[in-house]
């Protein structure tokens, strides 16, 4: 098993939620934003801003805040893999 971040992982081909095993469809976009993204921690703190104003439990706010710690620890530690999203132009 592959963790995606706090709230998903993959099995096999399915990403599943992990709280509750429900596989994600096929059918549903998705987006991933990378650690090494360097708009990932602003985007991050933008939604945590929205999730608040939506009145979000404590749970979600909890992870969310995890996530964050997380994107914000990687880029103290690793500032030469932060990029620009799409300078590798999908290589």
């Amino acid at each position: 098993m592959r963790i995606i971040s706090n709230r998903f992982h993959l099995e096999g081909e399915e990403i599943i939620k992990t709280s509750n095993g429900d596989p994600i469809p096929h059918d549903e976009p998705l987006l991933i934003l990378r650690a090494r993204d360097r708009l990932a921690i602003p985007i991050l703190k933008i939604y945590q801003q929205l999730a608040i104003v939506d009145g979000c439990n404590d749970w979600f706010m909890g992870e969310l805040a995890k996530t964050l710690k997380q994107f914000e620890d990687f880029a103290k530690l690793h500032p030469e893999r932060m990029k620009q999203p799409g300078v590798t132009r999908g290589k």
